[in-house]
């Protein structure tokens, strides 16, 4: 395969895997034929009309489902963000307390199933059989409700419900692109990252880690001129972290609920109101 082969289909990951599949070896072909003899590199305007012509596709890639269909598989992936934030820091909090960097805790064993539960199950929503996915909701979901059952029964709701209706959406047919792990993985490192900037060596990363949430948020502002729907799947996050679960806190520990909720809760709705304007204009119904 020559340098200019090479770097041409390199190009072509601008586009879908199932359009590569499809047109991809006529549309290298093409390139090649059309190219200069010895010419080791695209020239820049085939390397924009390949990058261009692939966000395009993207662009593209989500009017083959109806509104609905899109809508189910964004609150999927909101689901699994907010499931990911809450047992990324049980199980971050675990592996501490077991290498003896916080005091011991009772009952530590029971986060840790409960975390590697909650991983399992976003994992297998992805990747696993329908029934699969409804088993490990059902055990994640009664896991959490043992552990958050002893003090704070209330906050048992939120990954409880996320879990039981991550289930329900697999179950109804759409399944996640694996093109959105990247974001899954995102936030889970930087959960991880943020929880055990506690111990020394890490506390340098503490400060920057305080900006990742705000880069990812830009960067699925700015697809969604691509794909709306991890925008709002990043809507139903910041209802889920910022809104509902501080209201989960205020009912189980009985305190007033604080003003500042308006803020989160305000943001949450603006972002889901511009990526569903932008999803039905993406969607084919």
């Amino acid at each position: 395969m020559s340098p200019l082969e090479q770097r041409c289909r390199s190009l072509l990951r601008a586009y879908p895997r199932w359009y590569r599949r499809q047109r991809g070896e006529e549309m290298v072909a093409t390139l090649l034929e059309a190219s200069q003899l010895g010419q080791r590199w695209p020239s820049a305007r085939d390397t924009r009309a390949l990058i261009v012509g692939g966000l395009r596709v993207r662009a593209t890639q989500d009017q083959r489902l109806t509104t609905a269909a899109n809508l189910r598989l964004a609150v999927q992936l909101g689901a699994a963000l907010t499931l990911l934030l809450l047992v990324a820091g049980n199980l971050t909090s675990a592996v501490l307390i077991l290498t003896h960097v916080y005091a011991q805790n009772i009952g530590i064993g029971y986060w840790f199933v409960y975390g590697l539960l909650g991983v399992a199950t976003v994992v297998a929503a992805w990747f696993a059989p329908r029934p699969v996915v409804a088993v490990l909701a059902a055990a994640a979901a009664g896991a959490a409700v043992w552990v958050y059952w002893g003090s704070d029964r209330a906050m048992a709701i939120l990954p409880a419900g996320l879990l039981v209706l991550l289930a329900v959406l697999v179950f109804l047919g759409e399944r996640m692109p694996r093109s959105w792990l990247w974001l899954a993985g995102a936030f889970f490192g930087w959960n991880v990252l943020q929880m055990s900037a506690v111990l020394a060596p890490l506390l340098f990363i503490y400060t920057p880690l305080l900006f990742v949430p705000w880069i990812i948020l830009g960067v699925v502002v700015l697809w969604a001129f691509v794909d709306a729907r991890p925008a709002m799947a990043m809507a139903i996050y910041i209802a889920c972290t910022y809104v509902i679960s501080e209201l989960l806190g205020y009912i189980g520990y009985g305190y007033v609920v604080s003003p500042e909720l308006a803020v989160p809760a305000v943001g949450a709705v603006v972002l889901a109101s511009g990526s569903f304007c932008r999803l039905r204009r993406q969607a084919v119904l």
